[in-house]
């Protein structure tokens, strides 16, 4: 009979425990919010443990190269399994170890329930068994130093790139994991795809990157977007790009108003001043003025005023003749027909002109 129940009441390392005393191969599914994953316990201890499916841990294999790709695909064929062929294979024992201690870590932080299947293994089961308490201790240290990654790593998809200043180094050495991870990074890299590449888990990745990153040879690229202050709005602009948001419903759309261009009203200012401007009488103004309209607004001048302005034209035009005949008199001269000419022109020009006055 199936063994199933809830993790809150009772612990995955009590299940994993029983199971292992028992020393029978079987498997142990967890489900929880946004995660499934599987415990396959051997009759020595547990053999791998993952949260993701049968060809994610083939694609892992492959990029970390623990595993030539042929025989991978024997594996995916069902021909033999990786504890076959894998032998003294300790790459491929250090990567399934390291999925299994994360995966672990993780059931025990999402898990809700789980279920026992008895006498089922996985073909990516590695060749030696790992001890239980071992790795239950090791995955429970995973919290803490998670704890340690995020204070110099916030998020894992944060773009990691190199430091070029080592400030007074002359030379740095480096681990072997150290190189590993600094030659996919590349032009710059996320730590969750440095561990897509190196076929690691992201713990692995992010373990090592952080302490490059405390050691100052990589950075964590600051790649915030930086926002543009709000653009005041240019009434000059409505007409010819956005019409403004009408509030309230309209059964027909209301024609865009046409409004000067900032050029236009640069020009009129310079023409249009307050005193050349003529003032609008308001309607209360008008209301107040008693008109009659069948009574003709013009009024003919008086008689005397008529004739004082008169007198006042014939005077000056006589002073104005007066003044321009004495001025051609005193002029030289001039012996050229066309001159006299335009005289003569002249002088009959003034000569209508008076009779005219």
């Amino acid at each position: 009979m199936p063994l199933s129940g809830t993790l809150g009441f009772v612990p995955i390392d009590e299940v994993l425990r029983l199971l292992t005393r028992s020393g029978q191969e079987s498997s142990v599914e967890v489900s929880g919010r946004g995660l499934f994953g599987r415990i396959f316990v051997g009759k020595r201890g547990v053999d791998l443990a993952t949260t993701v499916k049968d060809a994610e841990v083939h694609r892992q294999l492959v990029n970390s190269g623990s595993v030539a790709e042929s025989t991978l695909r024997r594996i995916t064929t069902g021909e033999t399994t990786l504890a076959a062929v894998a032998g003294d294979n300790q790459a491929a024992i250090d990567l399934v170890r390291e999925m299994t201690i994360e995966s672990i870590y993780r059931i025990s932080q999402g898990g809700e329930e789980f279920q026992v299947r008895e006498g089922v293994t996985s073909p990516y089961a590695s060749p030696r068994s790992f001890d239980l308490d071992d790795i239950l201790r090791e995955a429970d240290a995973r919290a803490r130093e998670w704890e340690k990654i995020f204070e110099v790593i916030p998020d894992l998809r944060d773009t990691i790139t190199f430091n070029r200043d080592l400030a007074d180094r002359d030379e740095v050495t480096v681990k072997a994991d150290d190189w590993k991870v600094l030659s996919a990074i590349g032009s710059g890299s996320s730590v969750v795809e440095i561990g897509d590449n190196l076929g690691t888990s992201e713990f692995w990745a992010a373990s090592i990157t952080a302490r490059l990153v405390k050691y100052d040879l990589l950075v964590v690229a600051d790649e915030t977007p930086v926002m543009a202050p709000p653009q005041a709005v240019d009434e000059y602009t409505w007409a010819s790009s956005e019409i403004p948001p009408v509030s309230g419903e309209t059964d027909q759309a209301e024609e865009p108003e046409e409004f000067e261009t900032p050029e236009e009203v640069e020009t009129a200012e310079e023409f249009e001043t307050p005193e050349d401007m003529m003032p609008v009488a308001s309607e209360e103004d008008l209301e107040a003025v008693d008109v009659d309209p069948n009574e003709s607004w013009w009024q003919e001048p008086a008689a005397d005023e008529a004739a004082k302005a008169g007198s006042d034209v014939e005077e000056d035009t006589e002073a104005f003749l007066e003044k321009v005949f004495s001025e051609l008199e005193s002029s030289d001269t001039e012996d050229s027909e066309g001159h006299g000419l335009l005289r003569r022109r002249r002088m009959g020009t003034l000569r209508d002109f008076s009779s005219d006055s």
